[in-house]
């Protein structure tokens, strides 16, 4: 059929596509969790080898028995991505065969103990849709901030790296709107989800490349900054809270409120076994924040 008789039979309110456009490329092969422990999680496997295991110095951990420490390794080799086995225990299955060593192919499915990740070579379009429904998975539907389980998630890595590398630390911020259930019951829920709205914009452009900001709970957030020490993180949070002070919200009906934040630090120490520790530590902060009369800092430094 001609141009002109397409032209002639398509909808005036359809775009046509030019023969030669491309589907957008993701740019890198992935692998994406399809089945199991961390559902959803995506692995760029450009950045080098990635060692994917039980044990917290893994690349990708897997915190299931039937995974070994270290279990198999992934790294691309040109424009070839391999799997190798590294001795463990359930072995490394490709497509449900046992595999030692094995080029991945575009589909292909590795097996790590009950875990499934999927190989998308970097112009598979399904890469896209399942880009996409992580990210929806993993963000807050009312301020599009990261959700609890996001945050959790990334905090336990996070911890993990900072006790295992001497010279990294970490410190947890968890942030609560003061008098928020007497902005809820005075003025409505419609004006307290404004707020919520409105201070998820004031926090996002205060955030600091590196550091993982998300809703945990009803008005409370979860600020997790790596890299940082407690007196850093004890004067970027205290801007925070006079930045939220000084801020006018508005609410869905028009009415104007004075808003402030109350925020616990915690910092991780040797001493600590797992990153729950770090989150009671910065509770238990907030909790003194709150006491001293709210829209304040607190940590055990202050």
């Amino acid at each position: 059929m001609s141009a002109g008789n397409r032209e002639g039979l398509t909808d005036p309110n359809t775009v046509l596509l030019c023969p030669t456009d491309e589907v957008l490329s993701t740019g890198s092969p992935v692998l994406v969790v399809i089945r199991g422990e961390r559902l959803g999680a995506r692995l760029d496997i450009s950045g080098g080898p990635l060692v994917i295991g039980r044990s917290s110095e893994s690349d990708f951990r897997i915190a299931a028995r039937s995974v070994s420490r270290t279990h198999c390794r992934v790294s691309q080799q040109g424009q070839s991505v391999w799997v190798e086995d590294l001795g463990s225990t359930n072995r490394t299955f490709v497509n449900d065969e046992v595999i030692d060593r094995r080029q991945l192919r575009d589909g292909d499915q590795l097996r790590v103990g009950k875990t499934v990740l999927k190989f998308l070579g970097p112009d598979n379009p399904e890469a896209h849709y399942l880009a996409e429904m992580h990210e929806s998975s993993i963000r807050d539907s009312l301020t599009g901030m990261y959700n609890r389980a996001h945050a959790m998630q990334v905090l336990e890595e996070e911890f993990r790296r900072s006790q295992r590398l001497a010279d990294a630390r970490l410190v947890l911020a968890i942030i609560d709107i003061d008098w928020f259930k007497q902005i809820n019951d005075e003025i409505g829920h419609l004006a307290g989800d404004a707020v919520l709205v409105h201070l998820a914009r004031v926090l996002g452009k205060a955030l600091r490349a590196g550091d993982t900001l998300a809703r945990i709970g009803g008005e409370e957030f979860a600020l997790i900054m790596p890299d940082t020490s407690l007196q850093e993180a004890h004067q970027a949070c205290d801007r925070l809270r006079q930045r939220v002070a000084d801020e006018s919200f508005l609410t869905d009906c028009g009415k104007r409120l004075e808003v402030t934040i109350s925020i616990g630090l915690a910092e991780a120490t040797p001493q600590m076994t797992e990153f729950r520790e770090l989150l009671g530590e910065a509770d238990s902060h907030l909790y003194d924040a709150k006491t001293a009369g709210r829209n304040s800092v607190r940590s055990r430094a202050a």
